[in-house]
């Protein structure tokens, strides 16, 4: 008689967090069947950790989902399990007034997802990011055709290595799978989207920090 098989179990992660709100790594890469836990080495505040954007309800901690995570000073979360494979997820970290955001989590060999939300070409991820050779792509949830223009060449890539400057995507789809290569690396984008009578629109712009320490 044929065994179960038994639940797949990856190793645990850890993220640092600083007094200055930063996380290091920056950007962690996990297994699919990994965790990950987030240690608050600020002595006198509490960490709030915030999934953003598309990867807000990617995680899991005792068998819930949260959209947040509140760490203690001085101590760590209990570890957090990915809902979802192949995907790369954003947060930012607050303590006291201070927040950062940009931190990236990979899930195996995900993309983040970046929505473009309305017809002023505004995303749900004004600062994203990325690790060195991380992807993301664009998602058009207008009914409008979009351009996304990046502010300077050979950062973005598209699947056969050209270097990105702009990228067309349709209405109500999703654009191909950019690869971002460099350390350290800052991009800009802006959003414009073609209205019906055949002018542009929207003014939606954001950034993209790949490779950060």
């Amino acid at each position: 008689m044929a065994q179960p098989k038994e639940a797949l179990v990856g190793a645990n992660q850890s993220i640092n967090i600083n007094s200055q709100a930063k996380a290091s790594p920056a950007n962690q890469i996990i297994g699919n069947n990994d965790t990950v836990t987030f240690n608050n080495n600020d002595p006198s505040n509490s960490a709030t950790v915030a999934f953003l954007g598309a990867g807000s309800n990617e995680f899991s901690q005792n068998g819930t989902t949260v959209t947040t995570v509140t760490i203690p000073a001085g101590t760590s979360s209990a570890a957090l399990s990915p809902n979802v494979q192949n995907v790369t997820i954003n947060y930012s970290v607050t303590i006291g007034d201070t927040t950062n955001e940009s931190f990236a989590i990979e899930v195996g060999t995900g993309a983040l997802e970046i929505d473009i939300v309305n017809s002023s070409g505004s995303t749900n991820l004004g600062a994203a990011g990325i690790p060195n050779n991380g992807t993301l792509f664009f998602k058009n949830t207008v009914g409008y055709q979009a351009t996304v223009t990046f502010s300077k060449a050979n950062v973005m890539y598209d699947p056969n290595g050209n270097s990105v400057t702009s990228q067309t995507i349709g209405a109500n789809s999703s654009g191909q799978v950019l690869t971002g290569k460099g350390t350290n690396q800052d991009v800009r984008y802006g959003v414009r989207l073609a209205t019906e009578p055949g002018g542009l629109v929207g003014d939606g712009s954001g950034s993209i920090k790949i490779g950060s320490n």
